[in-house]
């Protein structure tokens, strides 16, 4: 499979980038308008890549059009850029309906009992290689691309997680490259938003990071990525462990 993929990747090399897709990104991803010489082109490149290899599909009546899936792309392919992860290898399908659709939920309480409902949402990501999203949360975020929220940044550091285990002790990235200390970093600074929020102190980024560690990867890194200034005065340390493991200075996005 690597060989084969390989192969197709040359091939895409060996095509010009569409000015068509440019005139797209260039209106609606500003971090493209800032990227000079090398990173433009391998941003160009793992947009290419992510187009080619993931399946798309609208659901709920949603007409997905090439500009859309190029958008989904762009904003997948920006926490890429200092190369933690070759293209989401694991993931396969991108799911996207018009608006918040349901979903089934099924969850355990600490008395062992099992609730099932079905609840609205923006955005998932599965373990099992597919990302959903409703495309009208991602045309907000693309209208407001500071703001600290953007739910692909989002499901996509979820995607990151299922790789990588970044949230887990025997954390992959750890045995890689010898840096120590990431999962206890977040888990540490976990605890302390939990402790500010019982509190009713201020901590600089959606609540929702609150509900587990996972979510708490995937709240920082959405935040970070959009409004680094927010997390490198509040969470110096959670923002350490993101430029350590992202290889990236969002400053510079």
């Amino acid at each position: 499979m690597g060989f084969l993929r390989n192969w197709k990747r040359r091939k895409l090399d060996g095509r010009p980038f569409s000015d068509t897709w440019r005139r797209a990104l260039e209106k609606h991803i500003p971090q493209y308008s800032k990227m000079k010489g090398e990173q433009k082109e391998r941003y160009e490149r793992l947009i290419r890549y992510f187009m080619a290899e993931k399946s798309f599909e609208g659901c709920g009546g949603m007409e997905l059009d090439e500009e859309k899936k190029l958008l989904i792309a762009a904003l997948a392919c920006i926490p890429l850029l200092g190369g933690v992860s070759d293209v989401y290898p694991y993931l396969r399908s991108v799911l996207v309906y018009p608006s918040v659709y349901q979903a089934p939920y099924s969850e355990s309480g600490d008395d062992g009992v099992v609730t099932e409902g079905v609840e609205s949402r923006s955005g998932e990501s599965w373990d099992q290689g597919v990302l959903v999203f409703a495309w009208d949360e991602i045309a907000y975020d693309l209208r407001r691309p500071r703001d600290g929220s953007n739910i692909v940044f989002h499901e996509c550091a979820h995607q990151l997680d299922y790789e990588w285990g970044a949230t887990m002790e025997d954390f992959a990235w750890q045995r890689r490259t010898g840096e120590p200390g990431m999962a206890a970093t977040l888990k540490a600074s976990y605890q302390k938003l939990l402790e500010k929020l019982d509190r009713g102190r201020p901590v600089m980024v959606d609540e929702y990071a609150a509900t587990n560690i996972h979510e708490f990867f995937a709240v920082m890194t959405e935040t970070w990525l959009e409004r680094p200034d927010r997390i490198k005065t509040a969470w110096p340390e959670v923002d350490r462990v993101l430029r350590e493991f992202y290889q990236l200075n969002p400053d510079f996005l």
